[in-house]
């Protein structure tokens, strides 16, 4: 008999880790982006300093997206693969915990 978790509940726990990690990534790059998007759109000599303010908004707000949204798919894949990892060790763990001793 194995003691361990019935697979919805593995299931469970691999969906969290998957969510805590897209949102942990959506924070960080939330947080990193805008000063990464401002070192990025700096100009080098003030002769190169005129900026079409509209423009330079539209795409730092569509580079700010797209950082977001691939900063989840990231998050996602790797929350995945610790979620696995770590329900196949808690697994493991637990058939060895129950496992008859030997005589």
């Amino acid at each position: 008999m194995t003691c361990y978790a019935a697979p919805m509940a593995q299931v469970r726990i691999i969906a969290n880790f998957v969510v805590a990690f897209a949102l942990a990534a959506v924070f960080l790059v939330s947080w990193l982006g805008p000063k990464f998007i401002a070192w990025d759109n700096t100009v080098g000599s003030v002769a190169d300093a005129r900026c079409i303010c509209s423009e330079t908004a539209l795409l730092g707000a569509r580079y700010i997206i797209s950082y977001q949204m691939t900063g989840a798919a990231v998050g996602a894949a790797l929350g995945l693969i610790v979620g696995i990892v770590f329900v196949v060790m808690r697994r493991k763990k637990l058939e060895a915990e129950s496992a008859p001793a030997p005589k």
